[in-house]
């Protein structure tokens, strides 16, 4: 009998054992990666759970050095011990891979607020600031956003592509064709981020209405156009093109 139970008692906790190692196993990842078909073009989709990855915008490195590129990114997190899964630019940027509008990285501006009327993209109004809080994530008109809201990562862009749920009024009549990349929030949860980059050319209604009716949005926001990549290549398709020089980088890093 006692060997019996014995026995009974060892099978019990391997048995318990395996069952945890098969719901580990389970567990969501930090990130998924897949391409989503819409109105006949693919867009590449990293959808970002906050809670088990490292969602940064990251410019320069400790010694306020420029990174630019994504292979200095990698490297430079690399050396202070981290692993970068993903990442893509933040953003649309003047040259000398100057930030247009605002940029914050770990509580330090690196670049101030931009509200002025302009030409291109990012001026188009109503343009907005991606940021990341105590809570999660966000998407809000720039002329919103207050500084003293303490957000520690926030980089801004244009145009809003989505707002409380309502895509940008411009877009109906906008014809122009580009790769777009953008960023957007899942309407259920802050601490779920898409980060998407079109295939091919598309309009921006079209771009819009994907974050709008395929990851259900209510808040996204255009990141920038035919230069947009997203890092590794694997994320993009396999396309072995990761561009040139950025501004910034919204980087996905492995929580600790």
């Amino acid at each position: 009998m006692n060997l019996d139970r014995a026995l009974l008692k060892r099978t019990w906790i391997a048995g318990c054992a395996l069952a945890l190692v098969s719901l580990s196993s389970l567990a969501a990842p930090p990130l998924e990666a897949r391409t989503v078909r819409f109105a006949g073009t693919d867009f590449h989709v990293v959808t970002v759970d906050l809670d088990r990855a490292s969602l940064r915008l990251l410019r320069q490195d400790d010694k306020g050095q420029e990174l630019k590129t994504f292979a200095a990114l990698e490297a430079w997190l690399a050396r202070r011990g981290e692993r970068l899964l993903a990442a893509t630019n933040a953003g649309i940027f003047e040259p000398g891979e100057v930030p247009t509008g605002l940029f914050i990285q770990e509580g330090r501006e690196l670049a101030p607020l931009n509200l002025r009327d302009g030409k291109g993209n990012f001026y188009w109004k109503p343009n907005g600031v991606f940021l990341l809080g105590p809570q999660g994530a966000a998407v809000l008109e720039a002329s919103r956003f207050r500084p003293e809201s303490g957000a520690k990562q926030a980089t801004q862009s244009g145009p809003l592509l989505l707002a409380e749920g309502k895509v940008h009024p411009g877009f109906a009549s906008s014809k122009g064709l580009a790769t777009r990349s953008g960023v957007g929030v899942d309407a259920r949860s802050p601490r779920r981020v898409y980060l998407v980059l079109s295939q091919e050319p598309v309009r921006l209604a079209t771009f819009a209405a994907l974050f709008q009716t395929q990851l259900g949005c209510t808040d996204a926001l255009y990141m920038d156009g035919n230069i947009s990549r997203l890092y590794p290549p694997a994320l993009q398709g396999g396309v072995t093109d990761t561009g040139g020089a950025f501004s910034g980088f919204l980087a996905v890093v492995e929580k600790k």
